[in-house]
This record gives C-alpha cells, structure tokens and sequence, in this order.
C-alpha cells in the first residue's frame, strides 16, 4: 500500500483483463473500502468495472458499507467517513453511481477545470492536492484556496451548465473522480430519487461555502449558518427577468452566487438611471427588508443567474436579531441610499467603481 493509487492503477491496467488484474483489483478494491478509504476504493472499483463491466461484487460491498444507512445489512468500519454524495444514496443508485464515475490522473501544472469554460462536469479528489485560481479584474491571477483528499468541486455543473467562475490546477499529483452531468442524468431515469439528492447535494454545499466566507454572515455562529443553511432558497433566473421592483415591498434578501444584475432606478418622468452591476457576492433587497418600505430601485437580471433568497418572514426570524448581521446590512443600505440621493442630485448614472447599489 506504499505505492501511490494512480500507480497500482497503472499496473492493474498493463495486465489487461488477464485473470490476474481482475483479482488483484478486487482484493485491492476490497481493502481499501473495509480501511474505510471509500473514495479510492471507489476509485478501483471503477478501473475494475472497466476491465470486466459485467463485476458486481465489489459495487454492491461498496454498497453495502457505504450507502444509506438503513438500506443494507454492512456497517461502514469503525472510524470510516460517510462519503459527500454517494452515502446519501441507497444501495441501488448509490452502485449505479459508481458504475458512470470516471477515474482522471493529472499532472502538477495540469487543469482540472478552466475559468470560462462551460461546466459540465464535478470532481472529487482522491488523491494529491489542487489550488482554486481565479483571474481578477486587473488581470491578475489570484490563489483563493486549496483542496485537499476527500473536497468536491465544481458541483455547479451538476445542475447547470453555467460558466466556470475559477481555475483548479493540479499541485502534485492528482487522482480524481469526476462526474458527468449527463451520466448522472441517464443514471436519474432509471434512478428517480438521484436527482432529489444531486440538488440536495450541491445546495447545501453551495450555501455552507456561502455562509462562511461571506463577510456579512462572518458574526454568525456554526449552528446559525447551518440553520440558515436550511431556509435559504436557491432560484435561477433567466435574463431580462426583474426580480426586484421599484415601488413594490421587497420580498426577501438575495444573494448573488453567480450571473449579472442591473439596478435601476425610474425618475418620476419615466427615464431610468442605471446603477453600476450586481454580481457575485453582492447582496440586495435589504433596504425594504429593514426600514420596510418598497424597494428603492428595480434589479433586473442582465444574464442567467444563480440566486440565494431568504425571504421576509424567515429574515425577520432569524437575520434580523443578530446585530452583527443587522450593522453590515444596515451600512449596505445606508450606502445605496446615499448613492441613490446623489444620482437624484445630480441626475448622473453611476459608473463601474463606484459604491454599489
């Protein structure tokens, strides 16, 4: 076991579907799933399945230790990790999900994913470690995290073919799975409840990675955020659509996780001023939620987007009692309505850089 995986696999693969490979592969696969290493067993299963398509016995082990508790008679060994995803899956999607993984090898230096790029596909690392880089507005590259053994990333693409917000590039050696939206979606025909727990997956993942970095939830303690982790809702809309109208009571708060957003605001003789755009990160909707009053200016989408609403009733509930929370929004909106009042002053629109509405 003091060989890399990426090599056993390698090996497994020179020997063909000799008799030889599909034991070894199998004893290996075994091994590593009663260590309570799921993802590399999964890993060989998958390299099993591809030199003898018709094995079931390692997917259903794999299975049985590690799918949904309640479903099968194993037990994951003592210590073992649920694995993200698969252990939300009973016993049949869960060797079904196995059965459509694809095994990737990547060298130091090598992409995984590129900014730009149409998402069609997710990842987990099994092996080896990736850094999360994003190009900045000033051209510069920017390092935003690194990942580790057992991290998805990229689950976006699992539920919409959106554009890839960041590059993730091989550090070392890397051993991944890696999910195809349209396997999992053939997988989902004959496996109905998959779907249900794929956006279950990445919601709950999305708002987690949300929550904690953003600075307004910062003051918020673990348990708070997780119990906002169940209230927020995830909306998608198309462009052109308005999500906010000026004039009307805000319905809720909304965070902008990926597209492009355009407030404007409507002058009494009909012509509009357009403020600078709302993007990833930014939040609106705050001001009608704590002077209620109507919305100051109408947000209209200017591309697809990706949407976080929490609405009036469970923003009062659970928002607008925690005064960290309560002071960053507050100076939010104070800004905006200050910028609002000078546009009104000097009937300018306000331009990219400046303070956002």
């Amino acid at each position: 076991m003091s060989d890399s995986l990426h090599l056993q696999l390698e090996r497994l693969r020179s020997l063909g579907r000799s008799p030889e490979a599909l034991a070894t592969a199998e004893a290996l696969a075994a091994d590593l799933a009663r260590q309570g290493q799921p993802l590399r067993a999964i890993t060989v299963c998958r390299t099993l399945l591809q030199l003898e398509p018709a094995h079931v016995r390692t997917p259903q082990l794999l299975a049985d230790l590690y799918a949904k508790p309640g479903t099968s008679g194993g037990a994951p060994p003592p210590g073992a990790r649920a694995v993200p995803l698969f252990s939300q899956l009973t016993r049949e999607p869960f060797m079904a999900l196995v059965g459509v993984v694809e095994p990737r090898f990547f060298k130091p230096g090598e992409s995984l994913i590129v900014e730009g790029e149409p998402g069609r596909s997710s990842f987990v690392l099994v092996e080896g470690r990736v850094d999360v880089v994003r190009q900045m507005d000033g051209g510069e590259k920017r390092t935003l995290s690194s990942l580790g053994e057992g991290e998805f990333f990229g689950e976006i693409a699992l539920v919409s073919e959106s554009p890839r917000l960041a590059s993730v590039v091989a550090t070392e050696p890397v051993v991944a799975l890696e999910l195809h939206r349209t396997r999992v979606e053939r997988v989902a025909l004959k496996h109905s409840t998959l779907s249900e727990t794929v956006q279950s997956f990445y919601r709950e993942r999305l708002l987690a990675n949300v929550l904690r970095s953003h600075p307004i939830f910062a003051t918020l303690a673990p348990e708070q955020r997780q119990a906002l982790a169940h209230i927020f809702e995830l909306r998608t809309v198309e462009a052109g659509r308005v999500i906010i109208e000026q004039g009307q009571k805000g319905d809720g708060l909304y965070l902008m996780l990926q597209g492009q957003c355009t407030p404007l605001f409507r002058r009494p003789d009909g012509r509009e001023t357009a403020f600078a755009p709302l993007r990833e990160g930014d939040v609106f909707g705050e001001i009608s939620l704590l002077l209620g009053q109507p919305a100051s200016a109408t947000v209209r989408a200017e591309t697809a987007c990706h949407l976080l609403r929490l609405g009036r009733e469970a923003f009062e509930q659970y928002l607008a009692k925690q005064p960290g929370v309560r002071a960053a929004l507050m100076r939010v909106g104070t800004e905006r309505l200050l910028q609002l009042s000078k546009v009104l002053a000097s009937g300018r629109s306000v331009h990219q850089g400046d303070q956002r509405v």
